[in-house]
């Protein structure tokens, strides 16, 4: 954290030598790595090539105005799951960018919870894309949300 702020600077660099799996393993083992996964306290639990499982340990900053988890907080961790199945996919040198992302809503999260679970997996991948899959339940397997995550692989530049 910075001093004097709430604001946590990114900690987790990305090694172009590393592949996406890699990766994935050293922010896994960082846990909080800073930035905006930080903010939404937000952390890898699980993965293997291709699948993902993120924890958000929940907060009263997670709240809307009628104490539900915030809709956005929903969208993010869908976002985050999406890429985080996607980066597990890539070889060294490449990065991704969230292209597309859906998104529906099945219950009300309780901001009572103290967590909620984002799983991804891949569901389709090609040179240049990653379709990814996502749910976000309560740890007690309530599903909040179903979501698809389109991601674009992006080549390191000769």
């Amino acid at each position: 954290m910075n001093q004097g702020t709430d604001q946590a600077e990114a900690t987790f660099h990305l090694d172009p030598s590393e592949d996406g799996l890699t990766l994935a393993r050293r922010w896994m083992a960082a846990g909080y790595a800073g930035g905006f996964p930080e903010r939404l306290r937000s952390r890898p639990i699980a993965l293997e090539r291709g699948y993902i499982r993120l924890e958000c340990t929940l907060d009263p900053g997670h709240a809307n105005f009628v104490g539900l988890v915030h809709g956005g907080v929903t969208a993010s961790l869908v976002d985050m799951a999406g890429g985080g199945a996607a980066m597990t996919l890539l070889k060294p040198g490449e990065t991704l960018l969230s292209t597309d992302l859906t998104l529906r809503f099945i219950n009300a999260a309780p901001i009572s919870g103290n967590a909620l679970i984002a799983e991804g997996r891949a569901v389709h991948q090609d040179a240049r894309k990653v379709v990814v899959d996502v749910t976000v339940t309560t740890p007690e397997d309530l599903l909040i949300a179903h979501g698809t995550v389109g991601v674009s692989i992006r080549r390191p530049r000769a």
